[in-house]
C-alpha cells in the first residue's frame, strides 16, 4: 500500500492495545492494524520533502497512520545529511484564486 503522506501534525504515538490472541488494535477505533509502507511528505518552511517506502503502522478500519519515533529521527537525519535519489518539480496552486467571487 502506498498512501500519500501523513504530515507531522497528524502523527501520533500509537495507543497500542492488544487482544487476547496478541493482535495489536487501533487506539482510535479498535480496528486491526498492520505494518505497511507509504510515501510520506515532510514540510520544513517552504521546502517539501518526499520519502518513499516509509514503514508505518496503519489501521485497516479507519486508516489512522502511526510513524515510529526511530523512523521520524531517520527522516530528520536524511533531511540534514542525506542525498535524495531524485528531485521533482512540484506545481503550487492557490485554491482561493480558483474560487468564484461571492
Amino acid at each position: 500500500m502506498d498512501t500519500a503522506g501523513a504530515s507531522r501534525k497528524e502523527e501520533k504515538t500509537m495507543n497500542k492495545k492488544t487482544t487476547k490472541d496478541n493482535k495489536t488494535i487501533c487506539g482510535v477505533c479498535g480496528g486491526e492494524v498492520s505494518k505497511t509502507t507509504i510515501t510520506h511528505e515532510e514540510q520544513r518552511g517552504t521546502a517539501l520533502y518526499l520519502f518513499q517506502n516509509v514503514l508505518v503502522t496503519v489501521c485497516g478500519a479507519c486508516g489512522e497512520i502511526w510513524i515510529d519515533e526511530e523512523v521520524l529521527q531517520e527522516i530528520d537525519r536524511l533531511i540534514k545529511e542525506g542525498v535524495p535519489v531524485r528531485k521533482v518539480e512540484t506545481p503550487v496552486y492557490d485554491f482561493s484564486r480558483a474560487l468564484p467571487a461571492v
